[in-house]
């Protein structure tokens, strides 16, 4: 996965930093569908503001946050991704679970011979 981190007429602090890109690599274990994630800080006003943006291999998520600290506005982000991630990968699923056929088990029949059985006559 591919991460670009910045903030725009602001510092990160590294811890900050550090903990986006070990929340990132958690959401995407075990699905290793994130391709590319770019997370923007931008203060606005008394506000800080974020933006993530994720590609995956079929779609991209983009959502934006706001909270009083770049703290509180990444956590906020991050539960939406987190939620909207779950809807993704639920749809995938049940995308690809609609086309398969699913058949009654049946005992296998003998083999004689290399030949199937054939079943025993009844009186």
């Amino acid at each position: 996965m591919r991460l670009d981190i910045e903030g725009k007429h602001m510092t990160l602090a590294p811890h900050l930093m550090g903990w986006i890109a070990e929340r990132l690599e958690d959401l995407n274990t075990p699905y290793d569908d994130i391709c590319e994630a770019r997370v923007t800080f931008v203060q606005q006003g008394r506000r800080d503001a974020v933006c993530i943006k994720i590609l995956l291999a079929e779609q991209s998520l983009h959502v934006t946050q706001r909270g009083a600290t770049p703290d509180a506005a990444v956590d906020a982000a991050f539960r939406v991704v987190q939620r909207e991630l779950r809807e993704v990968r639920a749809a995938r699923r049940a995308q690809t679970s609609v086309g398969v056929a699913q058949e009654a088990w049946r005992a296998p029949e003998a083999m004689v011979a290399g030949e199937a059985a054939r079943p025993a006559s009844r009186p």
